[in-house]
């Protein structure tokens, strides 16, 4: 940063400049010896550890989750390799927050909280550590744990919302949940200095300012001027930033805390401030020593912390990590080249890499096009003032050399392998001194004991096909269904049981597994719910359990899932929330979703043990309920109505394909023609009485009268005949075929009707409502309109068939078996 660029920047928002620096000189001369720094910063890292090897101190403070000290042996232990992170969870047993039931679905379950802390090879916080290790100094974590900022209930929640319920809403219901924000650099890009700094530099992001202003820089290893100038900068971005701001973002409650940890650790090792080291983000320097407030008290509950491989994904801004990485192998490669006094290769090793992945992907570039690159990148860097290119000069010149068109559009594969290459594959490793999680070790037991761990750690798909009468293809199974409720990011279902037919497909499935890097996170992500995976899949769906609580649906896509998972004690809980669930909900799509688990569930009563008669009674009174809910969507809104389409189709098919008299027709017509009589939407009228005639409840003349009756209607209300077409083919499938006369020839009278104007508002949903049909039922209708007007002969003679008498007897007895069988069909 230049002094001009400073000056510049300071005098549009009137930053006293005297005040900045005599505010960074009374830190930085201070006997405690302070360093501050950027997450994931090459360069800081860098000076950091040189400013450690000089320095020599006895203690380093480190800006990291107090609650894991006892975890550094393991963050430096040689086998463990970055990317990792530290991982802490907080779980309010006694509820002492009062947050069960506003940070939990029920009262009864407690509310769960987590953090990670992710390190990289060049983050500077880990390379503190390795350099502490290496001159035999001690490290302290003095960052506030972070379940000691959650607020209590009784602070911040005066009136509970009642949920809102809307019927075509099958999305999980938000639960409030307080947000940990941990170090984010938002705090900088918000400050009226950085925000007039960039206006006046040019910069277009954060990022490409930070790497103009200190990674591209050649420092000549000069630390304290590498200290200084980051601390005028942090100190200039506090300044102009909104004390509201820091007084409700947790950054004062942290600051008490770290002071606090500095104070205590030095008087209880006996040691001066000269012998110690702070290393903290550069808004943290300037915290106020001065501050007599004591940090908030910790809330008592099961803290647990650990050290968990990363991934570069997670760590990257893609990710959704606040204070993500933007492009964690390209800073990766400059902390490794840095090392090896190699930097000057990056530029070169970066666009042969982009180039090598985007050819791979089918993009025509070439060796000529790296010289071109390299070219232009130095050339941008030069004229933006930059001494070495930075990332964003070298993307730009990558677009402008190898995209011939709109980056969008012809330059999609460069800028997917301009994000790979950015940010790599690279998995971390834990030392195994430190071991696994219980429930990461019930994992890998499970995935061995079933013969599913040639996956695992590789790049190789494997696809399963399990038939559930096997005993341990029904083990693979759960284990497989309890993955996927978890969302550990190795199983996906590609075939799902035929439960249409009582044939051996019931108990068919199959699988894929593909190793990914974020299985383990995940899976520690899960202890938060239990030890093992059916602890946690226990735990985690009795949550579900709770919060969809008088949502027929869900509960009962519970009861289906606690049956596919084999937990038996559970089942039993989720039939009475089931019945509960029925008993209150008056949501139509609900309803039926909730009928079609309950008829899939009953596919496998017998199977899984279950009293079939407990089932029956809930899948009648499911029904019977949905179709008294059909006339509460009678006009629900446009963006509402292919749910409720949907679940209308479903429930007629339910009872189209039941046996005896287990649904009463009679009910579901009844109700289907209510709603088609208070229905004011042309569109769901005409659904709804399209239905009664593909249910034989209303004859197909009938239906063709209620199209003729808009060809004498005026034009204002002509026009809605599309919208009632449509709605009568969006649940035809027979019933056209069947009235396909009375039909066409009501089609004719009212486009014959209709006038220009009338024409042109009504054709785009008529057009809409006959691309529904199949093309059986197109030809049909075809045929019909041709034979109308006289373009086709009906065929009313026999055709000649040309076949031996034997084959021709045999014909005529498969025809006769055929006819009594459609004897018994509904059409």
């Amino acid at each position: 940063m230049s002094i001009s660029e400073f000056e510049s920047a300071a005098d549009q928002i009137e930053v006293d400049v005297q005040a900045v620096a005599r505010l960074v000189d009374s830190v930085l001369s201070a006997d405690l010896y302070w360093f501050p720094v950027r997450h994931h910063s090459p360069s800081v890292a860098k000076h950091l550890e040189m400013a450690i090897h000089a320095r020599k101190p006895k203690l380093i403070f480190i800006e990291g989750p107090a609650e894991a000290n006892s975890l550094i042996p393991f963050i430096v232990d040689s086998q463990s390799k970055p990317p990792i992170a530290i991982y802490s969870s907080y779980r309010d047993d006694d509820n002492v927050l009062g947050l069960a039931g506003v940070a939990s679905p029920a009262e009864d379950i407690p509310p769960r909280f987590s953090c990670w802390y992710p390190l990289l090879s060049y983050s500077p916080e880990y390379v503190a550590m390795l350099a502490a290790k290496k001159v035999g100094a001690e490290v302290r974590f003095m960052d506030l744990p972070h379940h000691a900022l959650l607020t209590p209930a009784d602070q911040f929640i005066e009136h509970p919302q009642e949920p809102v319920e809307q019927e075509a809403d099958e999305s999980k219901p938000v639960i409030p949940k307080q947000v940990i924000q941990r170090e984010d650099e938002s705090l900088f890009v918000e400050s009226s200095f950085y925000q007039q700094l960039a206006k006046a530099a040019g910069y277009k992001t954060w990022a490409e300012a930070w790497d103009t202003l200190f990674e591209s820089r050649d420092w000549k290893d000069d630390v304290e001027a590498f200290r200084l100038e980051m601390a005028t900068f942090c100190a200039a971005v506090r300044s102009t930033t909104s004390p509201d701001r820091i007084a409700t973002d947790g950054t004062l409650p942290r600051e008490r805390f770290m002071m606090q940890t500095i104070r205590e650790t030095l008087k209880s090792q006996k040691l001066k401030p000269r012998d110690a080291m702070v290393v903290c983000g550069g808004f943290h320097l300037f915290l106020d020593q001065n501050d007599d407030q004591p940090p908030p008290v910790q809330p008592e509950g099961t803290l647990y912390s650990t050290v968990v491989p990363y991934s570069f994904f997670r760590v990257s801004e893609l990710s959704g990590y606040a204070a993500g990485n933007r492009a964690p192998q390209f800073y990766q490669s400059m902390w490794e080249l840095t090392k090896s006094e190699q930097l000057d290769d990056l530029l070169a090793q970066y666009v042969v890499a982009v180039l090598n992945r985007a050819r791979r992907s089918g993009e025509s570039v070439s060796s000529a096009d790296a010289i071109s690159v390299s070219q232009h990148a130095r050339m941008l860097a030069q004229l933006r003032g930059r001494p070495v290119p930075i990332l964003d000069d070298i993307q730009d010149a990558l677009v402008t050399c190898c995209c011939k068109g709109n980056p969008q559009d012809e330059g999609t594969q460069l800028l997917k392998a301009i994000d790979f290459v950015n940010i790599g594959t690279k998995v971390g490793r834990v030392t195994a001194k430190l071991g696994r999680l219980p429930i990461v070790n019930d994992f890998y037991s499970q995935i061995d004991d079933l013969q599913l761990d040639e996956v695992m750690g590789k790049e190789k798909q494997l696809t399963v096909s399990l038939d559930k009468r096997d005993k341990q293809d029904e083990r693979r199974s759960v284990l497989l269904h309890r993955l996927c409720f978890l969302e550990i990011p190795l199983v996906k279902q590609i075939d799902a049981p035929n439960t249409e037919f009582a044939t051996g497909t019931l108990f068919k499935e199959r699988w894929s597994l593909k190793w990914n890097p974020k299985v383990e996170p995940t899976l520690v992500e899960q202890n938060l719910y239990g030890d093992s995976i059916e602890a946690a899949v226990l735990a985690k769906l009795h949550e579900e359990v709770a919060r969809d609580e008088g949502h027929a649906g869900r509960t009962c896509g519970h009861l289906r899932r606690s049956i596919e998972m084999d937990l038996p004690n559970l089942v039993a809980e989720v039939q009475v929330a089931c019945g509960d669930a029925i008993d209150s909900d008056s949501r139509f799509v609900s309803l039926t979703t909730a009928l079609g688990h309950l008829l899939v569930i009953d596919r496998f009563a017998t199977y899984r043990n279950l009293r079939r008669d407990e089932l029956q009674e809930l899948i009648v009174l499911a029904f019977d309920r949905a179709c008294f809910s059909i006339t509460d969507v009678c006009n629900v809104p446009e963006d509402q109505q292919p749910p409720v389409i949907d679940a209308l189709l479903s429930l007629a098919d339910i009872m189209l394909k039941s046996e005896g008299d287990q649904f009463s027709r009679d009910l579901f017509a009844e109700n289907v023609r209510s709603a088609a009589e208070e229905s004011t939407v042309p569109f769901l009228r005409g659904a709804f009485l399209g239905m009664l005639t593909e249910i034989r409840s209303l004859p197909a003349q009938e239906l063709a009268n209620e199209i003729s009756a808009y060809a004498s209607a005026a034009p204002e209300q002509m026009i809605h005949a599309g919208d009632f077409l449509d709605g009568v083919m969006s649940v035809s499938r027979t019933s056209i075929m069947l009235g396909a006369d009375s039909l066409v020839s009501s089609i004719d009278d009212l486009l014959k009707a209709a006038d220009w104007d009338t024409f042109l508002i009504m054709i785009p949903k008529m057009r809409a409502a006959f691309e529904r049909l199949h093309p059986a039922q197109t030809d049909t209708l075809a045929l019909r309109v041709a034979t109308s007007y006289g373009l086709a002969e009906e065929a009313s003679s026999l055709t000649e068939l040309n076949t031996s008498l034997e084959a021709a007897a045999l014909i005529a007895s498969i025809d006769s078996e055929v006819a009594k069988i459609m004897t018994r069909w509904n059409f």
